[in-house]
């Protein structure tokens, strides 16, 4: 962990001088993983997760809180997703090779048909900071800093009866948060979609 939340204390204490600390921290995880929950920005493969006979729920072993899966691969190919309330009930104790998978209780994936060998599935998950998180990884504090400060102080000054309460300031914070969580999401699609118009021609 790079950054503590005390590192984003000098951009955020000049607006909010009556807050407390302790209370700035909490609200900058709060806010931490609203944003990343909400943008799907940051996203990484998870270690590789090796399957075993008869197993169906494997743990998704993190370096942070898993938001989503966006995709298992096991033997070269793309699992599709599912629920388990989408399987009939008769169906349920086939066995084979997995072509399907949901994620359980937002700590665990579970696939299907069950497993009846070994392999290995490599799984693209989105992460975001825990709510108990001392800080960020610095290439978070480096890239979304301002949007994080200005998300902490739109609830911040929002907050009635305070000695820090400002609606004016929440509002325009707010505005700004809200907004840099659309445009972060327009530019991560279209990095996207000039990807795939640059592919060459099969």
């Amino acid at each position: 962990m790079a950054k503590v939340w005390d590192d984003f204390l000098p951009l955020i204490e000049p607006m909010l001088r009556a807050c407390p600390r302790a209370t700035i921290r909490t609200y900058l995880a709060q806010v931490s993983a609203d944003f990343f929950a909400r943008t799907y920005l940051w996203r990484t493969e998870i270690d590789a997760i090796y399957l075993a006979p008869n197993q169906i729920e494997y743990d998704l072993d993190a370096e942070a809180v898993v938001e989503d899966v966006i995709a298992v691969v096991y033997d070269g190919k793309q699992l599709e997703r599912t629920d388990l309330r989408f399987i009939p009930a008769e169906r349920l104790g086939e066995t084979g090779e997995p072509r399907e998978f949901w994620m359980y209780a937002d700590r665990s994936i579970k696939v299907f048909p069950t497993p009846t060998a070994r392999g290995q599935m490599t799984v693209t998950a989105v992460l975001k900071p825990s709510r108990t998180a001392s800080g960020v990884e610095d290439w978070i504090y480096e890239t979304w800093a301002d949007v994080l400060v200005s998300g902490t102080v739109g609830r911040l000054a929002r907050l009635p009866g305070k000695d820090w309460s400002d609606p004016s300031l929440s509002e325009a914070h707010r505005a700004v948060y809200e907004r840099a969580i659309t445009d972060a999401r327009i530019r991560d699609m279209r990095g996207v979609e000039m990807g795939v118009r640059m592919r060459p021609a099969a």
